[in-house]
């Protein structure tokens, strides 16, 4: 029964569009579930005027691009996904570094120092917060 639906599914495939809602549709008919038990993830995360593509990894404010590094990629990936949120240098070395133990290091600052620098562009109001003593925070310009 699910090799005739896979069959069915297939021959088609080359009708297959590249809408993202169409491609959840037949996956449900192929796994026999109701089209809304399928999500679909979120390809951008967006806070304020800053945008992060997570498939092309590419980062904008306000149409501007912004280039970064890898470990730069990840640690404002995270820092939008906990938007508001103090994320304090432990977290952030337990989560983007995935260290699983806290070295006496500037680690966090150097490269939270860089992503400000290129976030917070000249004449912008800043996104990216420090919070003397306890750790960062992204916030929407107000």
């Amino acid at each position: 029964m699910r090799s005739d639906k896979i069959r069915d599914i297939s021959m088609n495939f080359d009708s297959i569009a590249v809408d993202p809602m169409e491609i959840a549709d037949r996956l449900a008919r192929l796994e026999g579930l109701p089209p809304t038990q399928i999500e679909i993830r979120k390809t951008v995360l967006q806070v304020g005027p800053l945008e992060l593509d997570l498939i092309e990894r590419t980062a904008e404010r306000a149409g501007r691009t912004i280039d970064l590094l890898p470990k730069e990629f990840w640690l404002l990936r995270y820092m939008m996904q906990h938007c508001d949120h103090l994320l304090t240098r432990r977290t952030l070395l337990e989560e983007v570094w995935h260290y699983r133990f806290m070295p006496k290091t500037n680690l966090v600052d150097v490269h939270m120092g860089r992503l400000r620098h290129k976030v917070n562009g000249p004449n912008e109001t800043p996104m990216i917060h420090s919070i003397r003593g306890a750790g960062f925070i992204l916030r929407t310009p107000s």
